[in-house]
């Protein structure tokens, strides 16, 4: 075996994906009506066009949006503090606020990614022009705001043809101008995964597509049921020369209104028909009670009944357990208090890990390049913390106190742990003061252990 070299070991052999270094969106999907902006047009149409997949998707955003994001500092310092300050305040003096940016971000969920670009500013004070406008003066760089690119404007991807590295995004053309690439420097880029470097990611719900397709073929099979059920279908009789090749022009003109007649007719559009009173004869030339033209409404005669709402119901369940969001439709067709936690738990779970694929975004493509434009220490570098999604049982957490307590495990004079308690139970608590009264308290021990000491020699003698 030849032995590695450094220079070999540098080098990069493969590509991530067949098809992708094209920058096409999707391009190594096999289904062709999830290719292109085709798909972008198809989950679109699955986000707002039905009830469950909208339903979850509200649900995952009004969740994540109250989830808090804190700034944490690099260490204790007294200069780590202040420039998390900093960075609390660029996040403060954007045009809108981060909780409306992770709004935003969330449709990478849907679309597979989100791009954003990051418009910069001089912090020099409040100017009348709406570009310099800050509530600071440091004249540091802030960002003036984080700007969406809508999913369904992207053209195409910049991809590096040699390493598959994305350079940036090409957007379609608006306002008549063709706007040019957008460099991956200048934004902020959200994928679901990195898998194959589809510059696109994966769409959640893809795994639901094939569910919410025979969904609506089989609302639709129904709709149209019950339309004929209750409206009918009108039939319209008129003489076999009018519909025949050679009919005249008049003959013409006279089965198009007919047409026009049962068409309006069938969409509720016209309340009445005016036909001719006119009879056949019959070949003695004596009238016939069969008119010349008539209309009547037929009704579907079918002898099975079929029930589709279990059909229905099973797609809406693969929709939301697809999502991991089944415990919505629990209460549909029942289910103990056990499963719905379990089931709710796993979604919490999962909102968990999306809104820290957005944290570490921010942290790595907002956060870093900040301190980058601004010259700043890395050492002094802050971080983005998101906070917990799910809610904590209070009493679940009593019982595990009581058994730490028990097993001699004594938590009360850190004051980090009793923080993170009392946030939990949203309860205000001052650190700096619990912290004296712990110093006073290890103080005053420390004081009756020294006098400990000192007597028990003097018993002793």
């Amino acid at each position: 075996m030849n032995k590695l070299s450094e220079t070999a070991a540098k080098i990069e052999l493969g590509v991530s994906g067949k098809n992708t270094y094209t920058g096409d969106i999707r391009a190594d999907e096999f289904l062709q009506e999830l290719r292109g902006k085709r798909a972008i047009q198809k989950y679109r149409e699955m986000r707002d066009n039905n009830a469950i997949v909208g339903s979850i998707m509200y649900a995952v955003e009004q969740t994540l949006r109250d989830v808090k994001i804190e700034v944490k500092p690099s260490d204790d310092s007294a200069i780590a503090k202040q420039e998390a300050d900093f960075l609390q305040s660029v996040l403060d003096d954007m045009d809108h606020s981060l909780d409306d940016h992770i709004s935003e971000a969330l449709s990478y969920l849907t679309y597979g990614f989100s791009w954003f670009e990051v418009v910069y500013k001089r912090r020099e004070g409040d100017f009348r022009s709406p570009k310099k406008n800050s509530k600071y003066e440091d004249g540091r760089i802030g960002i003036k705001k984080i700007a969406i690119r809508a999913p369904w404007t992207v053209e195409s991807f910049e991809v590096d043809q040699q390493s598959g590295e994305i350079l940036g995004m090409y957007q379609e053309a608006a306002w008549g101008k063709r706007i040019a690439m957008i460099p991956v420097e200048k934004s902020v880029y959200y994928r679901t995964t990195s898998l194959n470097n589809d510059p696109s990611g994966r769409s959640v719900l893809r795994n639901a597509y094939s569910s919410y397709t025979y969904l609506n073929k089989i609302q639709s099979y129904e709709a149209i049921a019950i339309e004929r059920e209750l409206h009918g279908v009108p039939i319209g009789r008129m003489p076999a020369e009018y519909l025949g090749g050679d009919a005249t022009v008049d003959q013409v003109n006279l089965r198009n209104q007919f047409e026009r007649i049962l068409r309006d007719l069938k969409h509720n559009e016209q309340g009445y028909a005016l036909l001719p009173s006119d009879v056949y004869v019959d070949s003695d030339g004596k009238p016939t009670n069969n008119r010349l033209m008539d209309i009547e409404l037929i009704t579907a005669n079918g002898s099975r009944s079929i029930d589709i709402d279990p059909v229905v119901k099973r797609y809406q369940h693969d929709i939301a357990r697809s999502l991991m969001a089944e415990f919505l439709m629990l209460g549909s067709s029942g289910g103990s208090y056990a499963l719905s936690k379990t089931k709710t738990d796993l979604f919490l779970r999962s909102l968990e890990s999306y809104i820290n694929t957005i944290v570490d975004v921010l942290n790595k493509q907002l956060v870093e390049r900040l301190w980058q434009l601004n010259g700043l220490p890395w050492d002094t570098m802050p971080k983005l913390v998101a906070g917990d999604v799910a809610p904590h049982d209070l009493r679940e957490i009593a019982s595990f106190l009581r058994n730490i307590n028990g097993a001699g495990i004594e938590l009360q004079d850190q004051v980090e742990v009793v923080q993170d308690l009392m946030g939990i139970a949203e309860i205000e608590f001052d650190s700096g003061s619990y912290q004296n009264k712990v110093n006073e308290r290890k103080a005053q021990q420390q004081k009756i252990d020294a006098q400990t000491v000192d007597i028990t020699p003097q018993q002793g003698q």
